[in-house]
């Protein structure tokens, strides 16, 4: 293997922000290519063009940088979530709204950031509960909520009280997003491709709308 030419940290000449968003960028890039245990802050410095004092001027250990990267690729996830919510605002079917949203979820879940966060998630908030929580509220809850508010806009006035929204949202997150979330992490990412992933969440949204017949 060519070995690789030092960076000089000092020839950055970046601001803070600049310098933290570059770490987390090359956190993301070496979680990726390598465990977590194998993942080092010498080359996370490293492609980051920062020295490891940089790094650790922002996160005490490497569990405080997961955390980050997580943090960051989740906000990411849920902008493009409420692009596509704005973008079939006119749209008159919830159902069709679903099946585009959904193929959003699917298409999020099954990048490769998002299945390699997913598997450091499950298997280091033993060690760190933290990033449990991180992924839990800034994932799950989040999209549940953008979901509910989605789902308020097509309920009947005359049956708006009786249909919990938060609930119903969490219904159709399990039904479109737990096959695709459950085969990536035990390494079965192959089997889905754009037909797979269409077919998927259209039938899962059908079983939704069936479910909830109150839904226009």
């Amino acid at each position: 293997m060519k070995k690789r030419a030092p960076v000089n940290p000092s020839t950055s000449g970046n601001g803070k922000e600049e310098r933290l968003d570059r770490i987390i960028t090359a956190a993301l890039e070496v979680f990726t290519e390598f465990s977590f245990q194998d993942a080092t802050t010498e080359e996370i410095a490293r492609r980051a063009r920062v020295s490891k004092r940089d790094i650790y001027a922002h996160f005490p250990d490497k569990h405080a940088l997961l955390i980050a990267t997580l943090s960051e690729a989740l906000q990411a996830e849920v902008s493009n979530i409420i692009k596509t919510i704005n973008r079939t605002q006119r749209m008159p079917s919830l159902q069709k709204r679903l099946e585009i949203v959904g193929l959003t979820l699917v298409n999020e879940l099954l990048s490769a950031a998002m299945s390699v966060l997913t598997r450091l998630v499950a298997a280091e908030t033993i060690n760190q509960p933290l990033i449990g929580i991180v992924y839990f509220e800034n994932g799950s809850v989040r999209r549940t909520i953008l979901i509910s508010k989605l789902l308020s806009q097509h309920i009947p006035s005359t049956k708006m009280a009786a249909l919990d929204t938060f609930q119903a949202a969490e219904h159709y997150l399990a039904l479109v997003t737990f096959r695709p979330r459950l085969t990536t992490s035990i390494g079965m990412h192959h089997i889905w491709n754009s037909e797979s992933m269409k077919t998927h969440v259209v039938d899962a949204v059908d079983c939704f709308m069936r479910a909830y017949p109150g839904l226009d």
